[in-house]
């Protein structure tokens, strides 16, 4: 009994290592847009340190997109996450998906504004995981 109490505790300590080492690992992007007053207002930051969706009013949106390669030698899994305020107004256009080695994808992150909006800043974080693939 206590062989297998240790045998658990030593893939525990593993699990937790690849799951600290993947989270240090990940792209991990800022997200902002300032939703303003007035129609078809569209302003833009080009930077590249954050995705910053500029000024947008109402009923209007704009994508931005993040690259994504696979410089190994073995698949990759990608999986992102998005939190925050900005989070539901974010879709991505692809997600949990499967790169091979050499190769390149881009996720799009495209904000809509909804005529509900308040006038304001928006915040949030969206997370990228790239994971060996076990099989």
């Amino acid at each position: 009994m206590a062989k297998v109490k240790i045998v658990l505790l030593g893939l525990g300590v593993v699990a937790a290592i690849f799951a600290i080492v993947q989270f240090i690992n990940a792209a991990k992007y800022e997200m902002v847009v300032n939703v303003v007053e007035g129609e078809n207002v569209l302003g833009l930051n080009p930077t590249t340190e954050r995705l910053d969706f500029g000024d947008l009013s109402r009923n209007n949106g704009i994508a931005r997109q993040v690259t994504i390669e696979n410089g190994g030698g073995m698949d990759i899994f990608v999986a992102a996450f998005k939190f925050g305020e900005l989070a539901s107004l974010v879709k991505l256009d692809r997600n949990f998906f499967v790169l091979k080695p050499g190769e390149e994808a881009q996720i799009s992150l495209e904000v809509s504004i909804p005529p509900s909006a308040e006038t304001k800043k928006y915040d949030g974080r969206i997370w990228i995981f790239r994971l060996p693939k076990p099989i």
